[in-house]
């Protein structure tokens, strides 16, 4: 595998595959790879890999695009190193597995939706993809269309729907209700109960919408180097009335530079750390925020000793408009912001239960 420092998915090929020059002749691969290289879609090409009877057990890997390369973060190493079944191996016994069988063996293409959150081999295939399968000599080539954006949006904009059909119209009937009583006791001075109802209202329909517009300004990436260090000392900063209140403690490991939008990557440690302190439980809180580098991320990790959460919630609370408790303040949208943020960057987030109790949230960088 290439060190993180040289490697470049932008930039590094895989080896001629020997299978495509003897299935299209040196200039026909030539061609094929030239087409290909370019193309914007990840596109790869997987072989047979037959039994002693004949029948087909798994595929290697052939010829695989750049964009196929950077997409799934793929070594150029891999063919060498895995079939496909050792890369995923969710796909051993699976519908799709067999619907690739029936692909090479019958010429009849197939077509689907699937959304990925696993390592893939050396790499990890995260994304939702339209999948276009078709057969190409005793083996496959498969086009991934990266729909992830417009299904997030899609899923989104129900969201909206949902926040405008529920949570705005609650404070906006109150209001009503409350303008409704005054009105009929126009000659009387209003109650202060009622004026602070009528506040209180007027504060959550208007935190409500600017939590959609702020979720909705998260604009293009304006990185540079940046000590992650420092901008978390500037996270404690805007925090240390929330941490002095809690007795919160904030346990700062050794953390590196990294190529990011610094105000984005704030907001994504004030969240996480802002979440830590809110979501506490009996014990003083106690954050610990640290990095560890792999092949070519670093994975930071921002561990409580809080509530912890429901392995059940683990994905939906990176929804917008999602919380992990319903009698919690807030809108649900600072962990949605941290998921935006971080994909922006390439990188995924998630949440694992820390040891002895707690959760830590974890969210990779480029190196």
């Amino acid at each position: 595998m290439p060190s993180s420092a040289s490697y470049d998915p932008a930039t590094e090929r895989w080896g001629d595959d020997p299978k495509l020059v003897a299935l299209l002749g040196d200039q026909g691969a030539t061609g094929f790879r030239a087409l290909f290289d370019s193309f914007p879609e990840a596109v790869g090409v997987l072989w047979a890999l037959r039994g002693t009877d004949g029948k087909i057990e798994d595929f290697t890997f052939g010829y695989g695009n750049p964009s196929m390369l950077r997409s799934f973060r793929l070594p150029a190493e891999t063919p060498n190193r895995y079939t496909l079944v050792e890369a995923l191996p969710k796909m051993r016994h699976s519908r799709a597995l067999q619907a690739y069988i029936n692909s090479c063996e019958t010429g009849e293409p197939w077509v689907q939706e699937v959304t990925y959150d696993t390592p893939f081999g050396d790499g990890y295939m995260l994304g939702t993809f339209a999948q276009r399968v078709a057969k190409l000599g005793d083996g496959l080539v498969v086009f991934l269309t990266d729909v992830t954006h417009q299904r997030r949006m899609e899923d989104e904009l129900r969201n909206y729907a949902d926040v405008v059909a529920h949570d705005l119209r609650a404070p906006l009937n109150t209001m009503s209700v409350l303008l409704t009583l005054l009105e009929r006791r126009s000659a009387e001075a209003p109650a202060e109960d009622v004026l602070e109802m009528l506040r209180e209202s007027n504060r959550r329909a208007q935190e409500l919408i600017e939590g959609v517009l702020d979720y909705a300004r998260l604009g293009e990436l304006r990185t540079q180097r940046v000590a992650l260090g420092s901008v978390l000392a500037e996270v404690a900063e805007d925090l240390r009335p929330a941490l002095d209140d809690a007795g919160a403690s904030l346990v700062t490991h050794e953390l590196p530079e990294v190529e990011a939008d610094p105000r984005q990557l704030r907001r994504v440690l004030q969240n996480l750390v802002g979440n830590a302190v809110k979501f506490r439980g009996d014990d003083p809180p106690r954050v610990e925020v640290s990095a560890m580098p792999d092949s070519r991320e670093w994975v930071v990790t921002v561990r409580d000793n809080g509530v912890g959460v429901d392995p059940v919630e683990a994905t939906r609370i990176f929804g917008v408009f999602s919380r992990g408790r319903t009698d919690a303040d807030g809108l649900g949208i600072g962990l949605a912001v941290c998921r935006r943020v971080v994909d922006s960057h390439g990188g995924r987030i998630w949440v694992e239960p820390a040891e002895g109790g707690g959760s830590a949230f974890r969210f990779t960088l480029p190196r």
